[in-house]
């Protein structure tokens, strides 16, 4: 009697609709990305350049370069080198990985902010093509949402990346407007049920 007491006032106990709303049951952290996984991302980012997809225009291989160096810089210290008004800001950066035990990431995400105070901007984000169409990606951008859970997430998409348009409209965002090139913003808001 008192087990199935405690059973009914404990967090477990408790009914799916008097959990905290909004926030999908089992959704788990992300890690942290470990710098071997740096070449998985970069190969994602380079697919999608290819498509006019990436945040980042890769006209050689030392843009790539630079590109590594800055996420071995936020795999390894924490911070997102950004480049404002000609310097080099050091912007908190967060480079994570959605993975299925000890194997390769099915998916990462790199995330960035200028400080404690401003919303998580999610610079690029992917699920690896073997499990594209499965909903990682919106497990991915669950996850990232309780990672950095209590903080605003923000990113710009182009609208013919559709599949991860759904992802982040699945996930909770919403879309913000769009601009005349069809690049779409979209927020998430630091709480769940908001």
């Amino acid at each position: 009697m008192l087990t199935t007491f405690k059973r009914l006032f404990s967090r477990e106990g408790k009914p799916a609709s008097r959990q905290r709303r909004g926030r999908p049951q089992g959704a788990r952290a992300l890690e942290k990305a470990q710098e071997q996984d740096i070449d998985t991302f970069l190969e994602a980012v380079t697919q999608a350049d290819a498509k006019g997809h990436s945040p980042w225009v890769l006209r050689d291989q030392n843009t790539l370069e630079t590109l590594r160096r800055a996420l071995e810089f936020t795999v390894h210290r924490g911070l997102w080198l950004q480049q404002e008004n000609g310097q080099v800001a050091h912007w908190q950066g967060q480079l994570l990985s959605l993975r299925h035990g000890d194997g390769p990431p099915l998916g990462m995400v790199l995330a960035c902010r200028t400080d404690d105070e401003a919303a998580w901007q999610i610079r690029f984000f992917f699920i690896s093509r073997e499990w594209k169409g499965s909903g990682h990606g919106t497990r991915l951008l669950r996850a990232l949402r309780v990672t950095l859970s209590g903080v605003p997430l923000q990113t710009r998409l182009p609208l013919a990346c559709q599949s991860a348009v759904d992802s982040l409209e699945t996930a909770g965002f919403t879309r913000q407007h769009v601009d005349a090139l069809e690049v779409a913003s979209f927020e998430a808001p630091a709480k769940w049920d908001e």
